[in-house]
């Protein structure tokens, strides 16, 4: 069985190299591994042809989303995984992989775990959060909308995007949670396991993984005019409704948070002052999320404080 990794990546210089090495470091034979480079003026370029067997695109693209669409139509594997440039494989998810597809006849994508890790600067690692409940990492709607997307930590039959296209690039920062809806909406049946298939790194250049940046706002946004989409098909049960106003609750919930953090508080008002009329449950939620937030902050600061004095 023939795997597509696929990576995008721009000016990651000090990440590219790991990432590769992670997937040599799988020792599967038949691997097909794409590089789409945004067009990096960095040293990213020079350290990807240090190794011939790689696969490279390098030029302007729209973001993480329009690469994973040039990998996608340039893949040959039987089966494709999404490797960002930052972030590694975990040895033998590969094998894994190929056992499960095989196995498991039907099969369209495998659901994996993942976990969030961090290095200090002397270069300790820190697990920051891991999410490996089969229940959560499965494929369906519910867990699509309110919980983590993951979906670098799963494996996709090649035929699945046949199915369902392309990365939507209309959503900058949640292309993904769109086309994990369209998978989930359509029934495509997955194997979701315990297994810790993806690692994420967090850094300070992180997309995704900085509650204070714009991309996180934007992702937010994204979050809304899905659910708007969604709300206008009558296809869309009673059931599903309820989640995506849970969903929206959230989004606008959360935006408000980034906005606080980012001291924009005169934004922050707005945002809120304008969704508290549609939704009176959104104080609570956002009492519970700054809550979980919170607690997570916590958490980070107490992990990082034992690595950097040996605890």
């Amino acid at each position: 069985m023939r795997f597509t990794v696929i990576t995008p990546c721009l000016n990651r210089e000090n990440f590219i190299a790991e990432a590769i090495e992670s997937v040599l470091a799988q020792q599967y034979d038949d691997i097909e591994h794409w590089i789409i480079d945004g067009g990096s003026t960095d040293k990213t370029l020079d350290i990807v042809r240090a190794y011939p067997h790689l696969r490279v695109v390098s030029e302007p693209d729209r973001g993480v989303y329009d690469a994973f669409n040039k990998g996608l139509d340039r893949a040959t594997g039987d089966a494709v995984i999404f490797l960002n440039s930052d972030d590694l494989l975990t040895p033998g998810t590969l094998a894994l992989g190929q056992q499960i597809f095989q196995n498991a006849l039907g099969t369209q994508v495998i659901s994996g775990g993942c976990e969030i890790f961090q290095r200090t600067d002397t270069g300790r690692e820190i697990k920051m959060h891991c999410y490996d409940d089969p229940r959560q990492n499965q494929l369906n709607f519910r867990n699509v909308t309110l919980g983590f997307p993951n979906i670098n930590a799963r494996i996709f039959r090649r035929s699945v995007f046949d199915k369902l296209g392309r990365f939507n690039l209309a959503y900058p920062m949640a292309s993904d949670r769109d086309l994990l809806l369209r998978a989930a909406l359509a029934n495509i049946p997955d194997a979701p396991v315990a297994d810790i298939l993806y690692r994420y790194r967090w850094h300070e250049g992180s997309l995704t993984m900085n509650a204070g940046n714009s991309s996180m706002s934007q992702a937010q946004r994204d979050g809304l005019n899905i659910i708007a989409s969604l709300l206008a098909d009558p296809t869309i049960t009673r059931d599903q409704r309820r989640i995506l106003g849970q969903w929206r609750r959230e989004c606008v919930a959360i935006d408000v948070m980034i906005q606080v953090l980012n001291r924009n508080l005169g934004r922050a008002v707005a945002i809120f002052s304008e969704r508290f009329r549609q939704e009176s449950l959104l104080p609570f939620t956002l009492l519970r999320l700054g809550s979980l937030a919170v607690g997570r902050r916590v958490r980070t600061y107490y992990h990082l404080f034992r690595a950097e004095h040996g605890a």
